[in-house]
């Protein structure tokens, strides 16, 4: 369960983020006041526990209008990577849905090994060290996440690269192909020598070079979350499911309860279910199509589009695989599993497995009914593809309220 902290929960708090106490980035006495006056204090301490114990924590505070600051994150234990990738994401979600442009963290440097790699999963981008040394006299390692609330042409790409990099302190040189760039003299610190580099593009593919390697669409995504990059050949999937497995999968709709609990200081012991399982499966469809990032759309039988989400990762497996896997993380209909295997064709046999993030319900079920009257063709019976106009309509009929 992710749930605000409670003043009983104090003395496993400080144990979980001793790190950033010992470092001198926290203080005894404010974690204590802050825990004791939520939600009228713009500071935020949230937990996850499980089995009546603690198991992560995530400290932050509001600065101004948009931005956030990152005060203390961490699980107790041995590092729990998922758990704290879980957390992060459920954080940057609501993030999100307070129109947040940046979240900032200074990582002390004995933390820097575990904490920015999965900060850095989580689209959270390096800026450099602080030479304002800690309590141990080491530097702080200075990261922060960007939030885009736009979409953006995949023919656009290039330029929204190179307006990037420029605000992000780089010099840029345009050239035949792309750009090169560099990091600004000013910018570089003693001793330190930035040598040029390229960003180019082959057919649909941005390359970036040396070292060569392609930036594919869902690395973007994720650093400007929840930026989409649009293809006019793209089509979102819609994944149709029925209620029970939705249930154990994800959140639904409930009028405008999460919405209204965005834990920006108007609920008062808050807390919701932080599950674990993001995979689920149907038949092989839209295998073309298929890609990291791609826009997902949860439909409910009987109920409607429930929710959306995008494709964490995707592959083929027969059904006795998955049944074997789902067994180990949760509750799941065997035959149901069977059911989506293809029964012919050159994927006969096997079923479509996708692991999924970034999932957020609507505000309420938008029903068959309502879809039909955005496309009269709309047949939601099995997993299927549909078009970027109808997805952005459904999202936008879901979250209004009025």
């Amino acid at each position: 369960m992710l749930r605000e902290a409670r003043s009983k929960d104090t003395s496993a708090i400080k144990k979980i983020l001793s790190g950033w106490l010992q470092e001198g980035t926290l203080l005894n006495g404010d974690l204590e006041e802050t825990i004791r006056n939520q939600p009228h204090d713009p500071t935020s301490c949230r937990v996850v526990e499980d089995e009546k114990t603690i198991r992560a924590v995530s400290l932050w505070t509001r600065e101004g209008s948009s931005e956030v600051r990152l005060l203390g994150f961490g699980s107790g234990g041995p590092p729990d990577q998922d758990l704290e990738r879980r957390l992060l994401h459920e954080e940057i979600l609501d993030w999100s849905e307070m129109g947040v442009s940046r979240v900032t963290v200074d990582v002390p440097e004995p933390m820097s090994a575990d904490l920015v790699p999965l900060l850095k999963m989580c689209g959270f981008l390096y800026e450099g060290m602080s030479s304002g040394w800690s309590v141990s006299q080491k530097p702080l390692l200075k990261l922060s996440k960007h939030f885009l609330y736009r979409t953006v042409p995949q023919r656009e790409l290039m330029a929204f690269l190179m307006e990037f990099m420029i605000s992000s302190g780089y010099e840029a040189l345009t050239e035949e192909g792309g750009f090169r760039y560099r990091v600004r003299q000013e910018f570089t610190r003693p001793f330190i020598f930035s040598p040029w580099h390229r960003i180019t593009t082959s057919g649909s593919e941005i390359l970036v070079h040396p070292p060569a390697r392609v930036i594919e669409r869902h690395e973007l995504e994720e650093l400007f979350f929840p930026m989409r990059i649009y293809s006019p050949a793209e089509r979102p999937l819609l994944l149709f499911m029925e209620k029970k497995r939705a249930r154990a999968l994800v959140d639904l709709p409930s009028g405008d309860a999460r919405q209204n609990s965005l834990f920006q200081g108007s609920i008062r012991g808050w807390q919701r279910p932080l599950r674990r399982h993001n995979l689920t499966y149907s038949h092989p469809v839209g295998l073309k199509t298929l890609r990291k990032g791609l826009p997902l759309l949860f439909y409910v039988n009987g109920t409607g589009a429930v929710g959306s989400g995008r494709v964490e990762d995707w592959s083929l497996d027969e059904p006795e695989n998955l049944i074997a896997r789902l067994r180990e993380i949760g509750e799941f209909d065997p035959a149901d599993v069977r059911e989506h295997a293809a029964t012919s064709g050159p994927r006969m046999g096997k079923v479509l497995v996708i692991r999924f993030c970034w999932y957020r319900p609507l505000k309420r079920a938008v029903t068959l009914e309502e879809i039909r009257a955005m496309d009269v063709n709309f047949n939601p019976p099995r997993t299927r593809s549909v078009s970027s106009e109808l997805f952005q309509s459904v999202l936008a009929r879901g979250n209004d309220l009025t």
